[in-house]
């Protein structure tokens, strides 16, 4: 049997550091993307796909796009099992929705596909009283297996005693895998990211469940968010910053489609002329691009408290006459000749 894994689509989500023009072609590319996924299922024969949580966003989400969703549904003809998430709790079953889109939940717990059976996270007396370990099995989860102070957290070792042969797991947007009384328990990560708290490839799971479990994580999303470092602290000039901005992008193989940030960090000297939006113009050719300036002048104390008739001068030898320990001193001179220079303040 061959198993599409996905989950967290969160589709309807916004991204407030868009243009409302762009906010809404991602939106819409969501759904083409969510209907592309559908027609590599169908094409490559995949006989179920399952969605762990997290589908849609909010309640907000518009009629219409959950008819694209239900339409691709539909075509793909086979079983589409599906959980809750923390997001979309209100997605349920009615008359509107295909025959072959399944929800589990505590009720109804459990479903057959040839010889796998698919559950929900039940209680452990349905799980007693229904589970056959001559049959595979499959369990659906939406939340967080790590971190026992997460409001979704769910822990695990009530299912160890349980022969699962494949855990599909929700919520976390990051492909991860973890093993548990040797039985997989894996996070498919987002489809596609929302923002630069997800950076890299997105995509699905490909599960083959025959006489051994085998499974591969797919890359499947359009676009990436990556954020890309950029030490300037030998820089002479912005056009020796945009080479290397440059040099890294091409190292880090962004395409256009991606967005970007890049971090400017490391000391440079005083008097350099960074004229970000100039460099930050140069890549308009990439969907999204942005620079986060963390880097900060390179001070020199000592050449500074030598200086005649100097407001710095007089400044660093009042705090360097102070009782402080050296640390303190330090910070506060850093501090105080920032806030002179006109510069963000490194705390």
């Amino acid at each position: 049997m061959k198993i599409l894994h996905t989950a967290d689509i969160h589709l309807g989500v916004k991204n407030g550091r868009l243009s409302s023009e762009k906010q809404a072609q991602m939106r819409s590319e969501s759904i083409l993307q969510v209907q592309d996924l559908f027609a590599v299922a169908k094409q490559n024969d995949f006989d179920v796909v399952l969605i762990c949580g997290d589908l849609f966003h909010a309640q907000t989400v518009t009629n219409k796009l959950k008819l694209s969703f239900f339409e691709a549904v539909k075509d793909f003809g086979r079983p589409v099992i599906y959980i809750n998430g923390n997001h979309d709790e209100f997605i349920m079953q009615n008359d509107s929705t295909p025959s072959n889109f399944v929800v589990l939940n505590k009720e109804n717990f459990m479903y057959e596909v040839g010889d796998v059976v698919f559950w929900s996270n039940t209680n452990l007396e349905n799980l007693q009283a229904n589970f056959s370990a001559k049959k595979k099995n499959v369990l659906l989860l939406h939340g967080n297996i790590e971190n026992a102070t997460d409001n979704d957290y769910i822990n695990v070792e009530k299912f160890k005693n349980f022969n699962f042969d494949y855990v599909a797991l929700g919520h976390t947007h990051v492909y991860k895998v973890f093993e548990v009384a040797k039985t997989p328990y894996v996070y498919c990560g987002s489809l596609f990211s929302n923002g630069f708290d997800e950076c890299g490839n997105k995509g699905y799971v490909e599960i083959s469940l025959d006489k051994k479990l085998e499974y591969k994580f797919v890359p499947f999303a359009k676009r990436r968010y990556m954020i890309c470092e950029c030490d300037i602290s030998d820089s002479k000039g912005y056009y020796s910053i945009l080479n290397k901005i440059r040099q890294i992008l091409l190292n880090s193989d962004v395409k256009n489609d991606d967005l970007v940030r890049i971090v400017l960090t490391g000391e440079y000297e005083e008097g350099l002329d960074k004229n970000i939006d100039v460099i930050a113009q140069s890549f308009n050719h990439l969907f999204y691009f942005e620079i986060v300036d963390k880097s900060r002048i390179k001070i020199d104390v000592e050449k500074l408290k030598n200086e005649v008739f100097s407001f710095k001068a007089e400044f660093i030898n009042l705090v360097e006459n102070s009782q402080m320990e050296e640390d303190e001193k330090n910070l506060i001179c850093r501090l105080g000749l920032e806030a002179l220079n006109g510069e963000d303040l490194s705390i």
